[in-house]
């Protein structure tokens, strides 16, 4: 069977033709879907389920989404990239998150959110102890070396960050023959979300956090970091790649942007950011199949429609 039909019928639906090479920057592929699946991965969830005893049905419905890919591959991972409930506590996790994305939770790879640590207490308690997730870690999934950090201090319940950026640093550096994927909750590029047009004295809010998540950009895209998934933004982007100070560049990495596990969605204030290729405004998982010399995704929405799919070349040349 070919790939393609493959991924429609796990998804019990019938997927949209891949992205064309429209640009040269991106170098977006059409993949030979016969080829030998030699140290192929697949990868697959979002962020922001906000998990609560309300609008339990697309919470049910992604988790549904992720569990049959799971069920269909033994070797494949979730991911959660933060905002597990909507309060961090640990009562919500044991009785909303665990019915639905806890399904799998031993096949989780975690990332910590803004409502994981700032409602409870100790801050980040419920997170951290029913997880069991580190601070900060990275797995090896197939010929991939994926990256959970964490966007806070340790006085807001995450990490002393200048320890973070070393590890990183020295991690990067014992992993050299690997590709790379990073994980946080807060993205580094996306639109302006519409629930922050009226905060902040008026000030107009893009939704990045250059000040925190740069360096960890700069450290990941000088060896190779093909893309970064994040949260926070209730909604599905995904952007061209992009060098730390904003530039399209081939030599950058791609901010996928899916907050979309289960929070009340939100659109973006007009217009979208100037590298934004695609924004979808519906709950829904993305799936990464990771291989060693590209990797794919398909974003599907709650119903098991393919709304976003493509391909494109790893920065990395593997030996």
């Amino acid at each position: 069977m070919r790939r393609r039909e493959a991924l429609g019928r796990i998804f019990g639906a019938a997927t949209l033709p891949l992205i064309g090479a429209s640009c040269n920057f991106d170098r977006l592929l059409q993949p030979d879907f016969a080829a030998a699946d030699a140290g192929f991965a697949t990868l697959i969830g979002a962020g922001d389920l906000h998990a609560t005893n309300v609008a339990l049905l697309p919470r049910r419905r992604t988790a549904a989404l992720v569990k049959k890919v799971l069920d269909a591959d033994p070797a494949a991972m979730a991911f959660m990239v933060g905002d597990l409930t909507h309060n961090g506590t640990r009562a919500e996790l044991d009785q909303w998150y665990a019915q639905t994305w806890g399904l799998f939770k031993s096949r989780t790879f975690f990332t910590i959110g803004n409502h994981d640590v700032d409602y409870a207490t100790p801050r980040g308690a419920g997170y951290y102890g029913y997880t069991g997730a580190p601070g900060y870690q990275a797995t090896t999934l197939g010929s991939w070396r994926l990256y959970s950090l964490n966007c806070f201090p340790a006085t807001r319940g995450g990490v002393d960050q200048t320890a973070q950026l070393a590890w990183l640093k020295a991690d990067l550096a014992a992993n050299p023959g690997k590709q790379i994927a990073a994980f946080f909750h807060y993205p580094m590029f996306s639109s302006v979300c519409e629930y922050h047009t009226a905060l902040h004295d008026g000030v107009r809010q893009d939704m990045t956090w250059k000040g925190r998540i740069g360096p960890w950009w700069k450290l990941l895209q000088a060896a190779g970091c093909s893309f970064a998934v994040s949260g926070h933004a209730h909604r599905y982007e995904r952007l061209r790649p992009m060098l730390a100070d904003g530039t399209v560049s081939d030599a950058g990495i791609r901010q996928y942007v899916c907050g979309t596990a289960g929070v009340k969605l939100r659109n973006i204030v007009p217009p979208p950011h100037p590298a934004s290729e695609k924004i979808i405004v519906a709950h829904g998982v993305v799936r990464f199949d990771l291989y060693p010399d590209r990797y794919e995704w398909t974003f599907t929405d709650e119903f098991g429609v393919v709304s976003d799919q493509g391909a494109q070349a790893c920065r990395k040349v593997l030996a």
